[in-house]
């Protein structure tokens, strides 16, 4: 413990930073995921952002039972919403480089090592990543993802993000060279980051598998109002990362939640491309209730809508296609261990 409280007196190498509202839960996997890091230079920023159950009281128990100086817990007055409090969190950091951590999520033991040891040996390097595995624990799922970032350009970043985010380690350096998160951005504040990112620095992919991410279909990205305004988010940041910075200007100023529709249309093609993209994932994830719900309410193209309708109706009435769909996608039942 002494090795550690000197290293807090001193700026740690890396800034951990995650962000909790309404999860009491999982504060316990997530932190002690962290606290097992096997690099030990690092602080752990955990905010909670004015959650009206009992998170900040769990946020509190483990910080006091842990009794690590590394932990350095705040607790919003008031909902800033969770891209104010990332901004606000990475503000504090006083690391070189910043870890970002979902809640809920697990580290594995070797994560900040291995990723740090990219930055350190790359300068040019400024964005980290991983391997890991979505896990959907209400029904069993583990799904290995193998995402490769090295000599990621800008027009193949457009096609399609290479990053979850809560894996992410990247140097703060360029991070404030950009702007950092835009306040604007309610969803999506990472892909329109990493859309600046990548004309600054390179991307780099850790070949190992160093993060488990749990998926929870209560979460943003599984409702439909809430995908929605996701998909219009990511939308507008590729259209911002194509933009004049006078046009990156104009459109900003004019962007918020209330005006996301002006912008993105539901009838805009990369959007529906994603509502489909979405629908074939929750079936799956034998989610059969949001695809549907997905579909009914997105989908905007008639043969579409009949194909999708049809295409829920047969994998949920037959186990079998679920199980190749299932295979076809690298999902199973099998768990990794940590």
């Amino acid at each position: 413990m002494e090795n550690k409280m000197n290293m807090t007196h001193n700026r740690p190498k890396i800034s951990v930073v995650t962000g909790y509202y309404k999860r009491a839960g999982v504060v316990e996997r997530t932190l002690q995921s962290l606290l097992d890091q096997t690099f030990e230079d690092f602080e752990i920023i955990v905010f909670d952002d004015a959650s009206p159950d009992g998170t900040a009281e769990a946020i509190r128990e483990f910080v006091e039972k842990a009794n690590d100086p590394r932990l350095i817990p705040v607790y919003h007055k008031n909902n800033m919403g969770f891209v104010n409090g990332l901004i606000d969190a990475v503000s504090r950091a006083r690391g070189e480089y910043i870890a970002i951590q979902g809640s809920g999520d697990v580290s594995w033991p070797t994560r900040l090592e291995q990723q740090s040891h990219v930055l350190d040996h790359r300068p040019g390097t400024g964005v980290v990543g991983c391997h890991y595995q979505n896990v959907i624990e209400a029904k069993g799922i583990h799904r290995l993802r193998t995402p490769n970032a090295d000599h990621t350009t800008l027009e193949e970043l457009i096609q399609t993000n290479v990053f979850s985010h809560g894996e992410v380690m990247f140097r703060k350096v360029f991070y404030d060279a950009v702007g950092g998160y835009r306040p604007q951005f309610e969803f999506c504040q990472d892909y329109d980051l990493w859309l600046r990112m990548i004309k600054v620095c390179r991307f780099e992919t850790v070949k190992d598998l160093l993060y488990t991410r749990y998926v929870d279909f209560d979460g943003v990205s599984y409702k439909p109002e809430k995908f929605l305004a996701q998909t219009q988010f990511s939308v507008l940041a590729k259209k911002l990362a194509l933009s004049s910075k006078r046009q990156q200007a104009e459109i900003l100023e004019r962007t918020s939640r209330l005006t996301l529709f002006e912008q993105v249309p539901l009838t805009n093609a990369a959007l529906q491309k994603k509502v489909v993209h979405a629908t074939l994932r929750a079936v799956v994830w034998g989610n059969y209730m949001l695809a549907r719900d997905l579909v009914m309410n997105l989908v905007v193209c008639r043969r579409m809508k009949a194909f999708l309708t049809g295409t829920i109706f047969f994998v949920e009435k037959a186990p079998i296609l679920h199980r190749v769909l299932m295979m076809a996608t690298g999902s199973s039942s099998k768990k990794q261990e940590v």
